[in-house]
């Protein structure tokens, strides 16, 4: 009876419409009957003819794969009857790209990938070019896992090590960023005009106790009540420089200018702050706080300093020597261990990264573990700031062994006016922000050879001897770290790292103040960067090995997150297949391809979470891996029985050889829908 059926399309987008057509016959030449039926989606009324009948059927969000919706039955006079089937597809198929090619706009915030100018989101190189680690600039183009490695220690002081988030700094407001991006132009502010610029004021607590140049105590309360004038102005006396019964502790002298050139003239100076006795009694040359010496701003915030910190204290002590003692027992922790094998003398993960007490010591003992901190993800375009702390007797002794008081005002000629003399100084990888003046002035600062062991017979002005010539080239340079230092590097827990015979130095200052760190940069080290810190006020024998690390930065994962790429909120639709095709590579740019490289990929259908007709970014979707058979570059996932209907994908690149640019080329996405009841 049935003689054909046609239909305009069997794959059927979502709400889309076909034209359906049935043709008949009765063999008795008899009128005919056309009924149409719709178990779902929307029939519109049918158009009759002799022998046929049309109809337009319009397709709903989705069916059950298999069924056939549509069904139109023929019957004659006496009837009779016959019916047929139609079967659609309805909704996206698995072939059917939902992913355009990669631009601007489709991902959500990418994680160091970066899309390059083929239209390929690439894995970036983390130091691109003309980027250089410097001490006045420690900045991270891309996200990066930094550690700290310690070294070695050559000095009779002791110290503490931390570092800075520069973001923090500013927003306490004692930096004017002067509107740009770049710190470099930026100024210490001095908003109570006393000539002592707020961050050095609060460092030693040095503002008056009242008035209008006074500021609120960094820590929980101040232990002396000593003041003092100086040109013109109120002062409070530190606590970090009066001695266990505050004794009055200030004083006009006349000193040895610390200007370059003008060190033989003598000049009158206020000077502030006591010499130490012998041995400190507990409570002497103290601002309170977690630790005793340690300046309050420079602990991590805690009750103990009104949480008024803004430090991190990865190594609260650098002794690695053959006693168990501190530098006139001024260091925040005891000195527990008497072997010289690169290692803290005291059980560093007994505390975090930023220097508090744990309650759970993960490593108890001085363990190789202890030799490394892991300050944690820094991000890209973040700047750093590191500081030493020393604690070690105040000298002024320009002309004789380089040394000089802390300055803390000085005049217009940068003649100072007031010397800071205190048993706890700190050097800032920002030489702006340190407060001893550089008295020699030479341009370098420092100049070594970072694969030449130091000889203190070497002298810089004359390095011919005792010296080593620079990778390449006839010209000699002093050496930088002692042997034992050399010696550890090339040990297993170290990496085995053999140091190139290559230019490392510190520049002058034009400010005047002496910078305190050398940042050596090995052309066979991507990624690892020697710090060395010079511990004197004044630079003394300005050799930069006083106390050294190594500085590691890692790249971190490269993440990659699509927008959604099936944004409707579908009902009682959910998508049941979905198809992935990938194409990735150019491991050809990695020394170590393909180990150490990985990309990794997930979908989630749970991408927007949707309360009828409104959705939002689902923070935490559902990923599910997209596993690839060996040598294959697509795979089909089935998600039945239900899943959701918002659609995403993600893309993740791990690579520990920073020479690897990986990149995704393109993502073929198709998915199937089916209906959940």
């Amino acid at each position: 009876m049935i003689l054909s059926i046609s239909q305009s399309q069997s794959v059927v987008p979502s709400r889309g419409t076909v034209q359906l057509v049935a043709r008949a016959r009765d063999s008795q030449g008899g009128r005919l009957i056309f009924t149409w039926t719709a178990t779902t989606g929307e029939l519109d009324e049918p158009v009759h003819g002799e022998g046929i009948s049309e109809v337009t059927w319009t397709a709903p969000d989705c069916i059950i794969p298999g069924t056939s919706p549509v069904k139109v039955t023929v019957t004659n006079a006496h009837g009779l009857s016959a019916e047929v089937d139609f079967s659609f597809h309805v909704g996206p198929t698995l072939y059917e790209n939902q992913q355009a090619p990669f631009a601007t706009g489709q991902f959500e915030r990418p994680l160091n990938m970066v899309l390059t100018s083929n239209g390929a989101l690439q894995y970036p190189n983390p130091y691109p070019e003309p980027f250089a680690l410097g001490a006045e600039n420690i900045v991270f183009p891309t996200e990066h896992d930094v550690s700290l490695t310690f070294l070695s220690q050559t000095s009779v002081a002791s110290h503490s090590m931390g570092w800075l988030d520069y973001d923090d700094v500013v927003a306490r407001g004692y930096v004017d960023t002067k509107g740009t991006p770049d710190s470099s132009d930026d100024t210490l502010v001095d908003t109570n005009g006393n000539g002592i610029t707020d961050f050095h004021e609060d460092l030693y607590n040095l503002a008056p106790f009242n008035g209008s140049q006074a500021r609120p105590y960094v820590g929980k309360a101040r232990r002396c009540l000593q003041t003092f004038y100086s040109g013109g102005f109120n002062y409070g006396v530190p606590d970090l420089a009066l001695n266990a019964s505050c004794s009055t502790a200030f004083s006009r002298l006349t000193l040895d200018d610390a200007r370059p050139g003008r060190t033989s003239e003598r000049i009158p100076v206020d000077v502030v702050g006591a010499l130490l006795s012998s041995n400190v009694p507990n409570g002497a040359f103290s601002d309170g706080g977690l630790f005793p010496r340690i300046p309050n701003l420079l602990e991590p915030a805690a009750p103990e300093n009104g949480n008024k910190g803004l430090g991190n204290l990865p190594f609260l002590l650098t002794d690695d020597d053959s006693n168990f003692t501190t530098f006139k027992r001024l260091a925040p922790v005891n000195d527990s261990d008497d072997w010289s094998e690169g290692i803290p003398d005291y059980d560093v993960s007994a505390y975090t990264p930023s220097g508090l007490r744990r309650a759970t010591n993960p490593d108890p003992g001085i363990t190789s573990f202890d030799r490394t901190v892991k300050l944690g993800l820094v991000q890209g375009g973040r700047e750093l700031v590191f500081f030493l702390i020393a604690y070690y007797d105040p000298t002024h002794l320009p002309n004789d062994d380089g040394t000089v008081y802390p300055c803390l005002k000085k005049a217009v000629d940068g003649r100072c006016t007031l010397h800071l003399r205190s048993p706890t100084s700190v050097f800032f990888s920002k030489s702006r922000w340190n407060l001893d003046q550089d008295s020699v002035g030479t341009t370098p600062v420092a100049e070594h050879n970072m694969g030449c062991i130091a000889d203190e017979r070497c002298t810089p002005q004359d390095p011919n001897n005792y010296s080593c010539a620079l990778g390449g080239s006839s010209q000699r340079l002093c050496g930088w770290l002692d042997d034992s230092a050399y010696y550890r590097l090339r040990t297993p827990g170290y990496g085995n790292i053999v140091l190139p015979k290559e230019r490392s130095g510190v520049l002058a200052a034009s400010h005047g103040s002496m910078p305190h760190l050398e940042i050596g940069t090995a052309t066979t080290l991507p990624g690892t960067w020697l710090l060395g810190f010079e511990d004197l006020n004044g630079g003394g024998d300005r050799n930069f090995n006083n106390v050294t690390f190594l500085l590691k930065a890692s790249s971190t994962t490269g993440l990659v997150r699509s927008h959604v790429l099936s944004d409707n909120a579908l009902g009682h639709c959910a998508i049941s297949r979905v198809r992935i095709e990938k194409a990735d590579g150019n491991l050809q740019s990695c020394q170590t391809a393909p180990t150490g490289t990985e990309f990794s990929y997930a979908i989630a259908t749970d991408c927007k979470v949707c309360t009828g007709v409104f959705c939002q970014r689902n923070p935490s979707p559902s990923w599910m891996p997209v596993p690839f058979a060996e040598g294959q570059s697509s795979t089909i996932l089935d998600l039945s029985p239900s899943s959701g209907d918002q659609l995403c994908w993600k893309a993740t690149v791990r690579s520990l050889d920073p020479t690897c640019r990986p990149e995704l080329f393109h993502m073929n996405i198709g998915y199937e829908l089916n209906f959940v009841p």
